[in-house]
């Protein structure tokens, strides 16, 4: 079998935490969805791109974007609702796919390589960094109990899948709420391997998510 990756972007929520359609915001003048896309422009094993937006964004993205490995989908009610439309849309010649948070533009490219590394062995691979902080778990705002944080991690996307499989996952769980895809994998009794992220691997979901944002993009000088 060919190793052919697709690539799901999710980036069809309505921001309500932002106060604002999220796709849409703007990065040094160019949409979130378009910074996103650039993670995985240049990357060989990459075949197919599905970008999953609400369909108002359509137009925006097809005047940025003159990429014929990109494909447009508008999304659904939920998370995993817009997931399963990108899944549903990747040709019959890809056999794995990376599912990526469109709200994660600053994901870095050892990241992504070493995600596209371990999809080969396993089944199913996510990113994730440790907790900086003490963690407790809490019920009606009182402390229920401190969880040991060297058993515990931050996840982050992408999260890479064999094809096959996350849409039988889907097929099969998509009526349960999902935490993240990696999660019906647990549902099916599969191990799910665990690589690196970064904490510079941020997911833009308040407002001031995006003086983070400025200061990332600042650093790095990029050009767009």
């Amino acid at each position: 079998m060919a190793f052919n990756v697709g690539v799901v972007i999710v980036c069809a929520g309505k921001g309500k935490r932002i106060g604002v359609d999220k796709a849409a915001i703007r990065l040094k003048n160019k949409p979130l969805f378009y910074h996103t896309y650039k993670l995985f422009k240049n990357i060989k094993e990459i075949a197919q791109i599905v970008i999953v937006l609400r369909k108002n964004n359509f137009g925006l993205a097809r005047k940025l974007i003159k990429d014929k490995r990109v494909n447009l989908v508008e999304g659904g009610s939920r998370r995993q609702d817009s997931v399963f439309a990108g899944l549903s849309r990747l040709d019959k010649n890809i056999s794995y796919v990376l599912v990526h948070d469109g709200a994660r533009p600053f994901t870095p490219r050892a990241v992504i390589l070493e995600i596209i590394k371990n999809v080969k062995k396993y089944p199913a691979v996510i990113c994730a960094v440790k907790s900086r902080d003490t963690l407790k778990s809490v019920r009606e705002s009182f402390v229920k109990n401190t969880l040991d944080r060297n058993g515990v991690v931050m996840v982050q996307t992408p999260q890479a899948f064999k094809k096959d499989l996350i849409l039988k996952a889907y097929k099969e769980f998509n009526h349960k709420n999902t935490f993240d895809d990696a999660q019906l994998f647990e549902f099916m009794k599969k191990k799910v391997k665990v690589v690196d992220g970064s904490y510079l691997n941020i997911k833009i979901t308040y407002p001031h998510d995006m003086i983070f944002a400025d200061a990332i993009l600042r650093q790095r000088s990029v050009k767009l």
